[in-house]
C-alpha cells in the first residue's frame, strides 16, 4: 500500500479514497510499478495473475487496473476486457514490452483507456493513472437523474 500524500490538490475528488491494481507475473515489474506509483495519493494493490486480479476486484474498491499484456494463463487484454464488462467504470491501462500492430489491436478490442509501452516513462504513467482516477471518480459521482435525456425534449412542447 502506498503512503498518503498531503495536499495533492489534483482535483476536487479525493484520490486518497482510490485504489489502483497493478497486474504482472514478473515480480521485478511489480516492484518497479510500486516504485513509480507508490508515493501517489492512492492505495496500490498488486496481483501476479489475471485470476488473482479478478478475485481482488471483487473484494476491493479498485478504480484503475494497470496490467501487463503477456502473462501466462490470461493476457492483459483479456483481463481488461473482462474488467470492462464486469466493472465498466474501472479505468484500464495495458503495459506491453512488445509494441506493434497486434498490441494496438488487442488494446482496442479490450477498449483500454491507455496502451503504454515498456519501459514506461514514470511521469507519463503517473499522469495516466491520475487522469483515469479523476474520470472514474467523476463518473461514479454523476447522478443519472441529473443528466438530461436528449430524446425527451424533441419539440414535445411545440404541438
Amino acid at each position: 500500500m502506498s503512503e498518503m500524500k498531503e495536499g495533492a490538490g489534483l482535483s476536487p475528488w479525493r484520490l486518497e479514497d482510490s485504489a489502483v491494481l497493478c497486474v504482472d507475473d514478473d515480480p521485478q515489474v511489480l516492484s518497479a510499478l510500486s516504485r513509480t506509483l507508490g508515493r501517489e495519493p492512492y492505495d496500490l494493490v498488486r496481483a501476479a495473475s489475471g485470476t488473482e486480479a479478478l478475485d481482488l476486484l471483487q473484494l476491493l474498491p479498485v478504480k484503475v487496473v494497470v496490467a501487463d499484456e503477456r502473462m501466462p494463463g490470461m493476457t492483459g487484454s483479456r483481463l481488461l476486457a473482462e474488467v470492462g464488462q464486469r466493472w465498466p467504470l474501472v479505468g484500464r491501462i495495458i503495459l506491453t514490452g512488445f509494441p506493434g500492430r497486434v498490441a494496438v489491436l488487442r488494446g482496442l478490442e479490450a477498449q483500454v483507456d491507455f496502451l503504454i509501452y515498456k519501459p514506461w516513462d514514470d511521469e507519463m504513467l503517473r499522469h495516466a493513472v491520475r487522469r483515469l482516477l479523476i474520470e472514474v471518480n467523476r463518473a461514479c459521482e454523476r447522478d443519472p437523474e441529473d443528466e438530461a435525456d436528449p430524446w425527451l425534449d424533441l419539440g414535445a412542447g411545440d404541438a
